[in-house]
């Protein structure tokens, strides 16, 4: 039997406080600062970046809520200061050229009507936005962006996940050296990792135009423990769930403090699943999407790459990882990556490198030493 005190919100209005606790724990990005949870300190800092006129880098891992943050900033500083905020969701984007299609897409038709000399088809949204722009096949995507950006007036540009932009990272980050100083009413944000274009931005040099000038980073990390205890006890009290002080550190122990897992977790429950159901719903989704995003990773590296990250699990100095053999140079660039970009491995004070993240760690118990077949 279970003797450990549970605690309630108690009363009636059970639909209400239901209907209450979902929204809390609603599953799309947070747009207004009321209702960012654990992030006054970053929001102040994104909000007088903007202030300054600073471009901003927010990164940090999968689910730690960098576009919830970018667009609660964006939008309480566009509110004070009459910007218009345009988002773009860069995920599946390779290329500059599919980037700057995505990007000319979210823009009016106002602008739109300005850049036909590079468009071939455009399909607009109910809104008057473009939903789909395709740019003519000799037309130069980066005369087309930079054509773009310098209309944009008082306007927050958020590009969201920007690190999968890859190929042509020099001509777009050109497009947007131009904008930046040719165009003072326009603020960017970036949101991802520090690979491809956000990787070049913070590596410029007195040969590259944005030499002086990196945006502002804001790095976004895990929550503390009492943050997150806190979050999942005051969205359990809004929708009426009872709940023990176990099941929480349970839950903070196998999912870690990522909010974007936590706030899974927490609409499960607010939607009638058990502490149980719920945790082991969550942590299959988290541990597969985690193995996933590894195997992805590993693509075109080392075999040996595969045994480091398996020796990561329980954590590694430096002469352990060697033994794999695995060469220096490699080794570096593959923890580099795995701290830089997947934010998923941190080196502690006695030298031990291991992941910072339980789902990730769980993900490399899981992962082959073979790659998969195709």
């Amino acid at each position: 039997m279970n003797n450990t005190p549970r605690t309630s919100s108690g009363g009636i209005e059970v639909g209400r406080r239901v209907e209450r606790g979902i929204s809390f724990f609603d599953q799309r990005p947070r747009k207004d600062k009321s209702r960012l949870f654990g992030r006054s300190e970053e929001l102040n800092r994104l909000v007088n970046a903007l202030h300054a006129k600073s471009w901003v880098a927010i990164l940090g891992p999968r689910m730690a809520g960098k576009t919830s943050l970018a667009l609660a900033g964006a939008n309480s500083f566009a509110e004070e200061m009459k910007y218009r905020v345009i988002f773009v969701d860069l995920r599946n984007t390779e290329t500059s050229r599919q980037a700057t299609e995505k990007i000319l897409g979210r823009l009016p038709k106002s602008i739109l009507e300005t850049l036909t000399k590079y468009i071939a088809e455009v399909s607009l949204s109910a809104g008057g936005t473009g939903g789909g722009v395709r740019l003519r096949e000799n037309a130069a995507a980066k005369n087309a962006l930079e054509d773009a950006l310098f209309s944009l007036k008082n306007t927050i540009l958020i590009l969201d996940e920007v690190q999968n932009v890859k190929q042509g990272v020099n001509s777009f980050l050109k497009a947007l050296a131009t904008a930046f100083n040719e165009n003072d009413s326009l603020l960017v944000i970036f949101t991802g990792s520090y690979a491809g274009v956000v990787k070049k931005l913070f590596e410029a040099t007195h040969r590259d135009s944005f030499y002086g000038r990196p945006p502002i980073e804001i790095l976004l990390p895990p929550w503390p423990e009492w943050v997150a205890v806190e979050f999942l006890r005051k969205g359990f009290e809004k929708c009426g769930v009872d709940f023990t002080q176990r099941e929480i550190q349970e839950t903070l122990w196998r999912l870690g403090t990522l909010p974007g897992w936590l706030n899974l977790y927490g609409l499960r429950r607010c939607l009638g699943a058990s502490h149980e159901e719920a945790l082991q719903r969550v942590f299959e989704k988290a541990v597969n999407e985690a193995l996933r995003e590894l195997e992805h990773f590993l693509e075109g590296r080392s075999p040996k790459a595969r045994e480091v990250i398996k020796r990561l699990t329980y954590g590694a100095t430096w002469g352990e990882l060697e033994k794999t053999g695995i060469s220096k140079d490699t080794l570096s660039r593959l923890l580099d990556a795995l701290t830089g970009e997947l934010f998923a491995v941190v080196k502690d004070d006695i030298g031990v490198y291991r992941f910072s993240d339980p789902i990730y760690r769980y993900a490399a118990e899981r992962l082959s030493l073979s790659p998969k077949a195709k």
